[in-house]
């Protein structure tokens, strides 16, 4: 029997996570599901301050791109995304997710980026779409175009819009 991949948890660690809704049904469906989920997760991505480099949301489950943040874990995150999308879309009385999740730890920029291209064709591979960018339920259109997205993506483009931001007299003169 092969050992279990040891996992790293704390500040600085990135995660590639996975979650399926219950027995895999297809409860992000809509739009409307879509949104609640997309919002819920940027008001935890701002209350616990963590990264998301990016996501995908399938009809019947989610790929996540995220570091780990310094106060909270991710464990308790997650645990409060699916409990708080469950009540909005699907009320007390049925699962609306499986109760696991898979978690795996990107320990390399070159993993980081493999991940990354996975999330976005995911929606290509399962016949959903042509193309990444037709698929607005993930951060492609972000890493594409510098789209502000639903979800602030951790990238070249709003590190950018981070240092245009800044007062003139914070900003280093070239």
């Amino acid at each position: 029997m092969p050992s279990r991949l040891k996992r790293y948890h704390g500040f600085g660690h990135d995660h590639f996570v996975t979650f399926s809704c219950y027995q895999r049904l297809p409860y992000l469906n809509d739009d409307h599901s879509r949104t609640v989920f997309l919002e819920t997760f940027e008001q935890l991505r701002q209350r616990h301050c963590f990264y998301v480099f990016g996501y995908v949301l399938m009809p019947e489950h989610v790929h996540l791109l995220l570091g780990e943040p310094k106060q909270s874990k991710l464990e308790d995150i997650f645990r409060a995304l699916k409990t708080q999308t469950s009540k909005r879309l699907k009320g007390d009385r049925q699962q609306f997710w499986q109760r696991r999740y898979h978690d795996f730890n990107v320990l390399t920029q070159a993993k980081l980026v493999e991940k990354l291209r996975y999330i976005h064709r995911n929606p290509v591979e399962r016949g959903l779409v042509q193309r990444p960018e037709d698929w607005p339920w993930s951060s492609f259109r972000h890493w594409l175009t510098g789209e502000i997205a639903p979800v602030e993506i951790e990238s070249h483009w709003t590190f950018s819009r981070r240092i245009a931001d800044q007062p003139k007299h914070l900003t280093r003169q070239l």
